[in-house]
């Protein structure tokens, strides 16, 4: 629950939604059913349907656990992650995180793949991003970097911590999401 709402971009009054474009059912319906593991409720599925496209929308019944998370995580309103919340992540809910807020890219020179890149997108300020770094260096032993773009900041990994923090998740990852881990595991980089 905790990384699902890491990862969550989207909260309505006292809860939260979570919606995934067309194409991702099975991941939506692998987390559907985590929900449903964790509150004892069924979770609402439904289409939504924009302009420019689709979006199935998963809407967790509230639960006294769901509300005490997000009074944690939202506390003036705002999201605001601390050292406290990280810590009741698992590496399931780092997994999800991830699957929901990173990525993967690949350097190129000459033509080949040289170097990996690991980001994980937090939409957050840079002090919460430090906060971020040293849980996972003191936690998990993972070093991640800050870096900046025009708007906002972001954590990163080079190729080898890379390597090993999609290793390290790769157990907690459904199928129907491999594709976001397993290129890179098999690219063999040349620096």
């Amino acid at each position: 629950m905790v990384g699902m709402l890491l990862g969550c971009s989207k909260r309505s009054q006292n809860n939260f939604l979570i919606q995934h474009s067309t194409g991702k059912e099975d991941y939506v319906l692998f987390k559907k059913q985590l929900l449903e593991q964790i509150t004892k409720k069924p979770v609402s599925l439904r289409v939504v349907h924009l302009k420019d496209g689709e979006l199935i929308r998963l809407e967790p019944k509230q639960i006294p656990l769901t509300r005490i998370l997000l009074k944690k995580l939202y506390p003036r309103g705002t999201k605001t992650v601390t050292r406290k919340f990280l810590n009741l992540l698992t590496i399931a809910g780092i997994a999800i995180w991830f699957l929901d807020a990173g990525a993967k890219s690949f350097k190129r020179k000459n033509g080949k793949i040289h170097a990996l890149e690991i980001t994980l997108n937090t939409s957050l300020s840079k002090e919460e991003n430090e906060i971020i770094i040293a849980y996972f260096s003191e936690v998990w032993g993972f070093k991640w970097g800050l870096s900046k773009n025009k708007t906002s900041y972001r954590l990163r990994m080079g190729t080898q911590e890379g390597k090993r923090f999609l290793t390290f998740i790769k157990p907690y990852v459904p199928n129907s999401m491999l594709y976001k881990i397993e290129t890179s595991l098999n690219t063999t980089a040349t620096t």
